[in-house]
């Protein structure tokens, strides 16, 4: 027997037309794929500038902007005075991005001047001078 002479069933014939409608939508959805994926891909200036804004209520710390009823922004931009002293010591602290992102809360690095000098002042507390005093006297007469 030969090839031209075998008889397919007709339901194959008509699955062959549906096979190529098949094959169509495909290529449509293929290649709607490929131009839909090109459209979601940022360039570095756009992740800055997403990265630079809030996830939560949207705004652009970048440009300056917060929403004040937003816990992600957390009434401050990129920067905000000292938030342990109320910005009594001017130290300006900047903004933790990631953390603020990850957490949805403003969180901020920095450190607090006033505390800093708070530490120095303990360790310059008459105890420690006298302490200190006594292990110089102590040194000299050995």
């Amino acid at each position: 027997m030969s090839l031209a002479s075998v008889h397919h069933p007709t339901d194959i014939h008509s699955s062959h037309s549906s096979l190529a409608t098949l094959s169509h939508s495909l290529e449509d959805i293929t290649s709607w794929g490929y131009g839909h994926h090109a459209e979601t891909v940022l360039t570095i200036e756009e992740l800055r500038d997403q990265l630079n804004c809030c996830f939560t209520c949207g705004v652009s710390w970048a440009d300056s902007h917060v929403s004040l009823d937003c816990s992600e922004c957390g009434g401050y931009a990129m920067e905000r005075p000292c938030p342990k002293c109320d910005g009594a010591c001017g130290t300006i602290w900047k903004r933790d991005l990631s953390t603020s992102h990850a957490s949805g809360k403003a969180k901020w690095s920095g450190e607090c001047k006033s505390a800093t000098q708070q530490k120095r002042d303990q360790c310059s507390s008459p105890v420690s001078q006298d302490l200190s005093h006594r292990l110089e006297r102590l040194s000299a007469t050995s």
